[in-house]
């Protein structure tokens, strides 16, 4: 299984703490959002990594990591992004956001539970409100929630309302090979008809979320989609509360 770690945005709302520092390389006890990433998937046993660049990209460097470039990273959003290492996901792929950090637990159980399949999933907090605690920045309308049915999912993204949610996606997702290998003919077919053709929560294409093609992918084409669960053991940082948070709770 690959890696795919989307780390192209600019993170304004982080204000000035991202003036001169992509939002990915910012510091959380003692070591960069990147670097927990990267040491977290070798953990997991999971080595084929790339990273997707844009904002500042020259300051992201690794070691034993690949990259591609989203160089139209200010007028794109999350899933241009991950299609811009395309050349990466055949076989499948787990995708992570940058500004996430997490358990190496997560990817491994992430990885199993689509080896073998013709599925995708991602994974979900279902103690999700207990990251919001003091997180009166971030509010739960914002989460990126799953609503799901017959243990399958059956809406993904922010549409679905706290109420509805069954968790929160923490961060990470994954395709088997064969669910991978759809979801590239469905970005092919939808990028034919160009980045502001109809598409997803954000109106087109150009600002679509991972989550949308993976909701398109699920309704139109019957692509099994499941959640690996989890409790806690991730934090998203988007504001400065909410890196004050995880300094306070990451233990890992």
């Amino acid at each position: 299984m690959r890696a795919i770690i989307l780390a192209a945005g600019m993170g304004t709302r982080l204000g000035d703490l991202t003036n001169d520092t992509p939002k990915a390389l910012m510091p959380l006890r003692g070591r960069s959002l990147l670097q927990r990433q990267i040491d977290g998937y070798r953990a997991a046993g999971i080595t084929d990594i790339s990273i997707v660049r844009g904002y500042l990209s020259e300051r992201i460097q690794f070691d034993g990591v690949r990259y591609f470039e989203n160089p139209d990273y200010a007028t794109t959003g999350l899933l241009p992004s991950l299609f811009a290492a395309r050349d990466a996901m055949e076989g499948g792929f787990i995708f992570s956001y940058a500004d996430t950090t997490w358990r190496s637990e997560h990817p491994a159980k992430l990885a199993a539970a689509l080896q073998g399949t013709d599925a995708m999933a991602a994974v979900v907090d279902v103690a999700w409100r207990d990251v919001y605690v003091d997180r009166d920045q971030h509010p739960l309308e914002e989460a990126e929630c799953v609503a799901v049915e017959d243990g399958r999912v059956v809406r993904v993204g922010k549409c679905v309302t706290p109420d509805e949610a069954y968790g929160e996606v923490a961060g990470m997702g994954g395709f088997s090979g064969p669910a991978a290998a759809k979801a590239v003919a469905a970005w092919d077919r939808l990028l034919a008809e160009g980045l502001d053709t109809p598409f997803g929560q954000k109106g087109v294409l150009r600002y679509a979320y991972v989550a949308d093609l993976m909701q398109h992918l699920a309704d139109d084409e019957g692509v099994p989609f499941r959640t690996v669960d989890v409790r806690g053991g991730w934090r998203e940082i988007d504001t400065p509360q909410d890196l004050a948070c995880a300094e306070r709770d990451v233990d890992w």
